[in-house]
């Protein structure tokens, strides 16, 4: 059958027409299943980013177990159809984590007893870290909410232990703390010794809180003990200001009789001294005295006789002066005369001479 040129052209395009059509059917379809497959790539890829405080839990859901070994630090990619990944803090940090919030709400305080029944408020700050290769095996055990299901009971239980073996007085003295914080953190250890994941390092306490009723009698409690402290001091100030006097006056006493002693004794001394020199000046006079009575008696018994002339001459001659000069007038040698002294005087130590000569 033939057709006029003009329709064959006008079915010509009607053809390219419907082949557009298709082809643009075709890439439309095509997109949609790119988008689909490219969603379905994204939907089941998964990736996490484990920083150097925190190791990754591995979860295959596929089979229903948790892998043995965590994930390190670093950049991690998964199939999150097939495999979960829990990342979990091991740095050591406080147990209640926010504690500038528990300092203002107070939301875990311990409300505990003593031994003697008082009620005793107690913030308990528990310092912990986690051993990152035990990690899967808590949450195995436990899950990512081990402190709410088994820390935060525990601390509960080993402080309700501890402090209810004090009376209030001897936790308001606070004398105690440091035992109390060693008793329970130890306590913590051992309990918590089947969770090896869980490191326990310190138990800290930062508040004791009593009630008014009891906190006013312990005021007034210790108020009358530093009063009577007070006067137990002053008693014991006046005790031994008493001493003090009591010794003053022993002292000015042994000091009056010491100088008294002394004055006796110096009065002892020098009178002994006195009489020492009165005795040595007696002994000395009478040694004088007996000199010249010695003196006197040779003299008298130089006197007798011819001896007594002698004597007087030589007593007489002592007394002629060293210079004298004499000058006399020679008439003779039997002459004796007045001026004749030479031979006055050589008659008279002749005379002298013979009689000495003649006693001899």
């Amino acid at each position: 059958m033939a057709y006029p040129a003009s329709g064959w052209r006008k079915m010509r395009r009607k053809q390219q027409q419907q082949r557009r059509e298709e082809s643009k059917m075709k890439g439309i379809i095509g997109g949609i299943i790119a988008t689909l497959l490219l969603l379905g790539f994204i939907m089941t890829f998964g990736w996490v980013d484990i920083k150097p405080t925190e190791v990754g839990v591995v979860v295959n859901k596929i089979q229903g177990k948790v892998e043995d070994m965590p994930l390190g630090v670093g950049y991690h990619f998964f199939n999150r159809w097939a495999t979960d990944v829990i990342t979990y803090n091991i740095a050591a940090r406080a147990f209640p984590g926010d504690t500038q919030s528990n300092e203002e709400s107070k939301q875990y305080s311990l409300d505990l007893k003593t031994n003697d029944g008082q009620n005793i408020n107690v913030d308990l700050t528990i310092i912990y870290s986690l051993t990152s290769n035990d990690v899967p095996k808590l949450h195995a055990q436990i899950g990512h909410n081990y402190e709410d299901q088994i820390f935060l009971p525990q601390v509960k239980s080993e402080a309700r232990i501890v402090i209810g073996s004090y009376s209030a007085e001897e936790l308001y003295q606070g004398k105690v703390r440091d035992s109390i914080q060693l008793e329970i953190g130890k306590r913590l250890k051992d309990n918590l010794a089947k969770y090896p994941a869980i490191c326990v390092q310190d138990a800290l306490i930062r508040h004791f809180a009593f009630s008014p009723e009891f906190e006013k009698a312990i005021e007034q409690k210790k108020l009358a003990a530093q009063q009577v402290e007070i006067n137990k001091n002053r008693a014991l100030a006046q005790e031994e200001e008493a001493k003090r006097q009591e010794a003053e006056a022993r002292g000015g006493k042994l000091k009056a009789v010491q100088e008294a002693s002394g004055r006796a004794e110096s009065a002892k001394i020098e009178a002994d001294a006195q009489r020492y020199k009165l005795e040595q000046e007696a002994a000395g006079n009478l040694a004088i005295f007996k000199a010249e009575a010695e003196g006197r008696r040779l003299t008298s018994q130089a006197l007798v006789g011819e001896g007594g002339k002698n004597f007087v001459a030589l007593k007489w001659a002592e007394n002629i002066p060293s210079k004298l000069q004499i000058w006399g007038i020679p008439t003779g040698s039997s002459s004796t005369s007045l001026m004749d002294m030479s031979g006055i005087f050589g008659k008279m130590f002749t005379s002298s001479g013979t009689s000495t000569e003649k006693t001899n």
